[in-house]
């Protein structure tokens, strides 16, 4: 089940169960992190459960691994629940229920069709960076970053952002959102590269050497951040909408875009090429060509 994660809230969905008036265990697993929610709930007269998902849930595009079962253990329910936020709101299209209910199956198709162009997508989720130190003191992330959420060292967690309680240290984006940083509140000449070693010597004062780094090498990291973008892009929204109305009008169909040859002898028919790489649609195309990376996963060439 794909659920819009649109206001207003709570959002409360609905299931079929096989008996009335059962007591259910609800499990739910965020396919990221893999925590898991129990909710023991009561079918109704009509064979149905209802989950009403927490706002803490609502905060970023999240997918569940959602299961329902019997209080004796016995699986009734195998399923999923995406809570997306779509790239246009169906209720803005569309004005009768019937109307928007079209103008969903249409925003997920013409969503879906962007999505096999532009890899990422344009989603805010929550993501796990799980690494190693680099013995510097900014620690360089592949994913556009909008906030740290917590930081784990060596297994520890030493930084959350909703519990100011915890570890000595606040875990900030640099403002060029290419990093993550410790806040020193001090004047600090960070180590933008690991320092080269040199033998460090004792004298008969004090011990003299490098200054530890903010991230030492070899130390183990699992960064929980906020990455994508926090608002729908308006080209974005505008191109939905158009893909959507060329699915609605049936103006996506390939044989009247793309045929460059045609012979009436046995309906020799030739496609251009640009049938299999773009949307169908060409201000799509150049709309999302901004999007695209040329580089998807960082490695070695």
């Amino acid at each position: 089940m794909e659920i819009l994660r649109l206001p207003p809230y709570p959002i409360v969905t609905t299931w079929d169960v096989p008996l009335a008036t059962t007591s259910y265990v609800i499990s739910i697993e965020d396919l990221v992190d893999h925590s898991v929610d129990t909710v023991t709930v009561t079918s109704n007269a009509n064979k149905k459960i209802t989950y009403t998902i927490p706002q803490s849930k609502l905060e970023y595009d999240r997918k569940f691994s959602f299961r329902i079962k019997t209080t004796s253990g016995v699986l009734v329910v195998d399923s999923n629940l995406d809570i997306i936020r779509p790239y246009v709101d169906p209720s803005k299209l569309g004005t009768t229920a019937s109307e928007i209910a079209e103008y969903k199956m249409l925003e997920l198709v013409a969503r879906s069709i962007i999505d096999s162009h532009i890899v990422d997508g344009f989603y805010n989720e929550k993501h796990i960076v799980q690494t190693v130190g680099l013995g510097t003191d900014l620690f360089p992330i592949w994913e556009d970053i909008n906030k740290v959420l917590k930081v784990y060292e060596n297994n520890e967690l030493v930084y959350d952002v909703n519990d100011a309680t915890v570890g000595e240290y606040k875990y900030v984006v640099t403002l060029d959102n290419s990093s993550v940083q410790r806040v020193e509140v001090d004047q600090y000449n960070r180590f933008e590269s690991r320092p080269v070693r040199l033998p460090v010597s004792p004298g008969n004062l004090a011990f003299y050497g490098y200054a530890g780094a903010d991230f030492p090498e070899g130390f183990d990291y699992v960064l929980v951040l906020d990455i994508g973008y926090k608002a729908v892009p308006a080209d974005i929204e505008y191109a939905t909408t158009v893909l959507i109305d060329d699915l609605k009008c049936g103006k996506l169909d390939y044989y009247k875009r793309y045929v460059t040859s045609y012979n009436t002898d046995q309906f020799k028919i030739q496609f251009d090429k640009m049938s299999f790489n773009g949307t169908g649609n060409m201000i799509v195309d150049k709309i999302l060509e901004k999007y695209k990376k040329s580089i998807t996963k960082i490695g070695i060439i």
